[in-house]
């Protein structure tokens, strides 16, 4: 039997937004199919792949095979990359990582923008709903596993809850946040359960890893068209993946922005922009019931401070928890911090970036998980893919992309990670002014001051006690001592 060799080797075609990297594939589209390739496109959204359709040549032959033409695109795009009818077929990120990688055999896959690598699903769980998902589930030393002999059992309540969610007449006992957990371990992704917290309740994690590699490996030939993929996530999960680099052949040409651009970070030098930081009540930094009796908080007085210096209506980017009720409609276009295709502002020279990337406390574990299971680190992947990537791609939405632009660009963004980021990337001549982070408002974020635990925690390390005993006396959770006697090595070596 011949065995099929796979391909580890990915085509990026790396250009900033806006540089032309889909036209780059489009244009080249006809050609490749006369010449008999059979190409397979992917893109992230059901908007992006309207736009990439309205833009095709006419009469160029295809087939798109997404949720708005098919009720079940899973069996019709097996069918279509099996069968071969049409050799240029369009479809969704999700919809082609899903079908089995093997059907990609002798398909040319290019994947626009960088499709998400890992998932860290966390929620809170009362005792009776965590009762229910512990009918066909078992906790084992920190972690959920199906119950021996349930594996039908936790199928069915799936298959229970998608019918009722659908609006069949049907009543499933699992909640939403059940049935994530429930999809978790029935598709073998690891389910952590931390301890209960005072009123009872419990943390339920998963760690959810792409399953794309073994469609990159079976596809003839792989093509990534990204802004950046060094560093982030993707890159991360590359490597661990033994892939490689090539240069797309539709990387398209590029000589930079010719916008004049100037970059105001929000938080001090030094300090990180986060939620933490954010959410504190303004003048106060004491509660959130503070804010619930209509006290500010510290993102209001910091939108209040910039939105004035911004020219023509601005682009706002915010997390949802920044609702910003008192701000006037009009004042500013309120835009979804994921604004790939987002290209109907192109006239506003100015762009706000009010949101959040760093890990959460759950993410951080996650991320241990990852430390430790792969021998290498994933936080700097993690920032880039959540905060500096989508920085970038926010303040591309505005007239810098424009070549014919002559206005100067004002972007407002959440500290210096971001404006070093953009400067690195694609904005070299822009200019750092820090002039409003002088003024802003800036609570301490307490979740980066040392945890005080450590010094008892290193004393425990030198008499020699076992990591389950210390979780026991001080109650830093069991995922954490790893890293924390490492150090404790190398500050004694030192």
């Amino acid at each position: 039997m011949t065995s099929i060799v796979q391909n580890k080797v990915i085509h990026t075609a790396v250009s900033a937004p806006g540089a032309g990297k889909t036209q780059a594939l489009i244009s080249q589209i006809s050609s490749l199919l006369s010449a008999g390739r059979s190409i397979v496109i992917a893109l992230p959204t059901l908007s992006l792949t309207d736009s990439f359709v309205s833009r095709l040549p006419a009469g160029v032959p295809h087939r798109v095979i997404n949720s708005t033409t098919f009720d079940h695109v899973g069996s019709e795009l097996k069918a279509a990359l099996k069968e071969k009818e049409s050799h240029l077929v369009i479809t969704t990120h999700q919809s082609i990582f899903a079908v089995q990688p093997n059907l990609l055999r002798g398909w040319t896959l290019v994947v626009d923008e960088l499709p998400p690598m890992v998932d860290f699903p966390a929620f809170t769980f009362e005792p009776s709903e965590l009762a229910q998902l512990l009918v066909n589930a078992v906790e084992l030393d920190g972690r959920l596993h199906i119950r021996e002999g349930c594996a039908d059992a936790i199928a069915t309540s799936l298959a229970t809850f998608k019918a009722a969610s659908a609006g069949a007449e049907r009543t499933s006992m699992l909640s939403k946040d059940g049935a994530r957990i429930y999809e978790c371990l029935k598709d073998g992704h690891p389910v952590f359960i931390d301890s209960a917290i005072p009123n009872g309740n419990r943390y339920v994690r998963s760690v959810v890893e792409s399953s794309c590699w073994d469609t990159f490996a079976a596809a003839e030939e792989v093509h990534i068209l990204a802004a950046s993929v060094i560093g982030s996530q993707f890159d991360d999960f590359a490597q661990v993946h033994e892939f490689t680099y090539a240069r797309s052949e539709f990387t398209p040409a590029f000589d930079g922005y010719t916008s004049a651009v100037t970059i105001y970070p929000v938080m001090p030098e030094g300090r990180k922009f986060s939620t933490t930081t954010m959410t504190m009540v303004a003048h106060e930094g004491s509660t959130m019931d503070q804010h619930k009796q209509g006290q500010a908080l510290v993102i209001d007085e910091v939108l209040k401070i910039v939105l004035p210096r911004a020219n023509g209506t601005p682009l706002l980017f915010n997390n949802n928890w920044a609702v910003f009720r008192w701000l006037p409609r009009g004042d500013a276009h309120r835009c979804p911090i994921d604004s790939r295709g987002l290209n109907e502002y192109q006239a506003e020279t100015d762009a706000i970036l009010l949101f959040g990337g760093n890990p959460s406390p759950s993410d951080q574990l996650a991320l241990e998980f990852l430390a430790t299971k792969y021998g290498r680190v994933f936080l700097h992947g993690f920032i880039v893919t959540r905060l500096l990537e989508p920085s970038l791609q926010a303040a591309t939405r505005t007239a810098i992309r424009d070549r014919n632009n002559t206005k100067p660009i004002q972007l407002f963004v959440q500290d210096g990670r971001v404006a070093e980021y953009l400067v690195s990337t694609y904005m070299p001549d822009a200019v750092i002014d820090w002039s409003l982070s002088e003024i802003c408002p800036a609570g301490e974020d307490r979740r980066t001051t040392a945890d005080v635990r450590r010094v008892q925690v290193y004393e425990f390390f030198a008499q020699g006690k076992r990591n389950a005993e210390i979780v026991r006396l001080t109650g830093v959770h069991r995922n954490t001592l790893p890293r924390w006697r490492e150090d404790w090595r190398l500050s004694r070596a030192a």
